[in-house]
């Protein structure tokens, strides 16, 4: 072949790799999903409140934050990645399932959210919820070795030998985060074999246990959403939130009947300051009169669940306020 021919092959080849993006990027029913997934409901919770369901999907995407908004002000005018754990039910057509996605965004770097300081839980509530995931479908008793442990950390240091704040460039703590959930990511998906962890040998996706809440009592400002009245993940794992299914055994994981919800509840606004204030501090909830228990699960037994709420830190409103702040940057 000449060499013009050689140039011809070569131009043809690239004018066909650059026709080929485009395919690739351009929009239309190809990506389309048709419908809207299917939300979990409080019907589909079994008698401990729990759900049954797998993990679907582990996978890092890219958000931008507008300059306007205020949740993450390091942030405006950038893009951050984003870690997304995505569970269904377990019906067998894809079409009749229902979903719920973890998310996880990268967290801003300042003096209030290094070791130490105020906010430093935004920072600790990712990492637990994630070495939680860990715990349940990979480590399974064993402790990080050395590799994982330098995969899975911060690659930035914003604090110095005295706990002081450093201050880190908001595109270096976002290399940071993005490499961490990327090397998650390829842990979930590759680490077994070049396989999924989260699936059996022969390809089958591992049933779990999974906590899901809609509202949580925050003290003396009552009952809550958690995301907008929706089921969802509570945004801090406390004693556990997944568990792998077993036949005939208990799951360990549990709800709080006295301050974690998952049926749906007539939450009213804050009276006016002139009127009477509520004497329980506490929304107005359907059903008011019966038992603790019976709003969980309408008379499903849970006598045995613990009967006072322990006090937390951070706040409940402050989990709630976090959340909803991390949810909107969505």
């Amino acid at each position: 072949m000449t060499t013009e021919n050689v140039n011809a092959a070569q131009a043809a080849a690239e004018n066909a790799n650059v026709e080929a993006v485009k395919k690739v990027v351009r929009r239309g029913l190809g990506s389309a999903r048709g419908t809207t997934r299917l939300k979990f409901t409080h019907e589909l919770a079994k008698q401990n409140g729990l759900f049954i369901a797998h993990l679907e999907s582990v996978a890092v995407s890219t958000i931008h934050i507008g300059e306007d908004k205020t949740g993450m002000p390091s942030f405006n005018g950038l893009d951050i990645p984003k870690l997304s754990l995505t569970f269904a039910s377990n019906e067998a057509e894809p079409a009749k399932r229902h979903y719920v996605t973890l998310s996880f965004n990268a967290v801003e770097s300042n003096a209030e959210t290094i070791p130490g300081g105020n906010k430093e839980w935004t920072v600790n509530s990712v990492f637990d919820w994630l070495k939680h995931v860990l715990n349940v479908y990979v480590l399974k008793g064993r402790e990080l070795n050395e590799e994982e442990e330098s995969a899975l950390s911060l690659s930035y240091e914003d604090f110095d030998e005295d706990g002081e704040y450093v201050p880190v460039e908001p595109e270096t703590v976002i290399a940071g985060w993005k490499t961490l959930f990327e090397n998650f990511e390829n842990i979930m998906n590759r680490g077994n074999d070049g396989a999924p962890y989260y699936k059996t040998k022969d390809g089958k996706a591992i049933t779990v246990w999974i906590k899901l809440l809609r509202y949580i009592k925050a003290g003396k400002n009552g009952w809550r959403a958690v995301s907008n009245g929706d089921l969802t993940f509570p945004a801090f794992v406390g004693e556990g939130c997944i568990e792998v299914f077993k036949q005939n055994t208990p799951a360990s994981i549990r709800i709080d009947s006295v301050k974690e919800a998952i049926i749906p509840m007539n939450i009213e606004k804050p009276k006016a300051p002139n009127m009477p204030a509520n004497p329980m501090g506490a929304a107005s909830v359907i059903g008011a009169g019966i038992p603790v228990g019976d709003l969980m699960m309408a008379n499903a037994g849970f006598g045995n669940i613990a009967a006072e709420a322990a006090e937390d830190v951070p706040s409940d409103n402050d989990k709630i306020d976090y959340a909803k702040d991390v949810e909107s940057e969505n």
